[in-house]
């Protein structure tokens, strides 16, 4: 679990279709292990409806516009079977305050001439800027 960034949860038609797979006895190879992988990929609903809906509509004339909205709408599908990542907004959020306050703080003092002070805060805002980048980079290059 990540400070900005936390996995999902995989759908759990997914995990049960698995699980279904996996409890299933051995099947000779062929034609019959093929017949049951299919049937159990039709009864994943979200994979399923997504494939349906993309089948029944036409592409867009432009190739550019028809990759991208594409790729956002598989990606999308994607993101509901396997969980994805979600980014934690409030957290962001919190850490950006404490920077806004620490700023302010040097910049408050520096304005009444507490030059100790606005130097502390200021190495402070700079500390916490540079921890929330790493995070967010670290965080989200691993996902």
């Amino acid at each position: 679990m990540g400070l900005f960034f936390e996995n999902r949860v995989p759908n759990s038609d997914l995990i049960d279709l698995i699980q279904k797979a996996l409890d299933t006895e051995p099947l000779p190879p062929g034609a019959a292990r093929q017949e049951v992988a299919e049937s159990l990929a039709g009864q994943l609903h979200p994979l399923t409806s997504t494939l349906t809906e993309a089948l029944a509509s036409r592409p867009p004339a432009s190739s550019a516009a028809s990759t991208a909205q594409a790729t956002a709408a598989a990606q999308a599908t994607v993101n509901q079977l396997l969980g994805g990542s979600s980014f934690n907004t409030g957290r962001f959020v919190i850490a950006l305050a404490i920077f806004a306050a620490l700023v302010g703080g040097g910049i408050a003092t520096e304005a009444t001439h507490l030059t100790t002070a606005c130097g502390t805060l200021f190495g402070f805002a700079g500390a916490v800027f540079g921890i929330v980048t790493a995070f967010l980079g670290s965080e989200k290059g691993s996902s």
